[in-house]
């Protein structure tokens, strides 16, 4: 079960500020941070991502996968979505006996409730009693539950009364959940300050494509939310090293074939583990935990003062100054700070699409470091 506290005055029903938006992100994920379940996923689990029109669109999922294959190639796993048009938990109800006889989950994640919060007050009985039957129903299949609310809203597009809806609807789950032991994960009050703080900076922002639905990047950082949420063990892959080419640290990577002359430093760096960026449009960085979820680090150290340029494979990263790669650096924050495209993007697409697996720990990609 992760602890969630509700709030009743969330910030983006009022008017907010960049502080406000993030003092109130921290708050939600402070409170998330240490919850009694563990990380939910196991090497051979068979996930059913079941949900409403959000799971069917499949961003969220998609994203969570990436985030799982590259950053846990330990784990293999199958993953299937199991949708039906304005989902509620009464019409997963009607399906749910289908579904778990045709992929015999292990492990089911349910996201609903965004629909279901039409019925307001009088649906709420019924939409607890047909959540509680869902949950029993893929307990005793032997799979394990984990309940995801339903997302918040751009109130200028959604309207007061039906976020208002999904919020009370959110909490409930999160209360009732508490109450049952059951593992739920609030991402509604996180994508609530994702809107928030996003719109403070640019008022023409909106996370959402219509009056329900998440754009792409969204639903990426939504993706990014329940990742973090889920609190699995920090993976990072780190090199150091210094500016005459001693090797002196490096977690899950290896610096191959190191060369230094002449303000020059280059390395192959065969990297366990892939903390890299999705290769789609990416949500409003300050409001997601995108570079902390995923740390590709760099540090180099003694270099002469100066600004200097890093590469991948000949194709740019950033530049940066040596005061900041002796203290580390991250190299796709680097590829945020450019606005450039990843050396390593055609690889990203098809982890994203779900090929290409097998690459992930055996990677070799040569890097250079050159005073400009």
């Amino acid at each position: 079960m992760l602890r969630q506290v509700c709030r009743r005055s969330p910030a983006w029903f009022i008017p907010s500020n960049v502080l406000l938006a993030l003092l109130f992100l921290i708050d939600v994920n402070a409170r998330a941070g240490t919850p009694s379940s563990p990380f939910p996923f196991r090497n051979g689990d068979r996930v059913a991502w079941i949900g409403s029109s959000s799971t069917k669109i499949g961003v969220w999922p998609q994203t969570l996968e990436f985030l799982l294959h590259t950053r846990h190639p330990e784990l293999t796993f199958a993953a299937k979505k199991f949708t039906t048009g304005s989902g509620t938990f009464a019409t997963g109800l009607q399906h749910i006996d289908e579904w778990l006889a045709e992929f015999k989950p292990t492990l089911v994640f349910f996201n609903y409730g965004g629909n279901d919060a039409s019925g307001g007050d009088e649906g709420l009985p019924k939409f607890l009693a047909n959540m509680e039957q869902c949950v029993a129903k893929a307990e005793q299949s032997g799979a394990r539950v984990v309940l995801l609310t339903p997302q918040a809203a751009d109130v200028r597009k959604s309207g007061k009364v039906p976020a208002e809806k999904r919020q009370k609807y959110a909490e409930t789950m999160i209360t009732h959940g508490r109450e049952k032991g059951w593992m739920v994960v609030d991402t509604h009050h996180p994508l609530g300050a994702l809107q928030a703080g996003a719109q403070a900076d640019d008022p023409s922002y909106s996370m959402l494509r219509d009056k329900i639905h998440l754009t792409d990047s969204a639903y990426v950082g939504w993706g990014y939310i329940l990742y973090d949420l889920l609190d699995p063990h920090a993976v990072a892959s780190e090199a150091t090293l210094s500016a005459d080419g001693q090797v002196t640290e490096t977690v899950n990577c290896r610096l191959l074939d190191v060369s230094s002359s002449d303000g020059e430093l280059a390395f192959t760096r065969a990297d366990k583990v892939l903390p890299i960026l999705p290769p789609i449009l990416l949500p409003p960085r300050k409001y997601v935990p995108l570079e902390a979820r995923s740390r590709y680090m760099l540090k180099v150290t003694g270099l002469a003062p100066g600004k200097y340029e890093v590469t991948c494979e000949k194709q740019a990263i950033g530049t940066v100054d040596a005061d900041a790669l002796g203290r580390g650096v991250n190299l796709n924050s680097l590829l945020l700070d450019a606005n450039r495209k990843a050396p390593w993007q055609a690889l990203a697409e098809q982890i994203w699409k779900g090929t290409g697996l097998e690459q992930v720990g055996t990677t070799q990609w040569r890097f250079e470091i050159r005073k400009k």
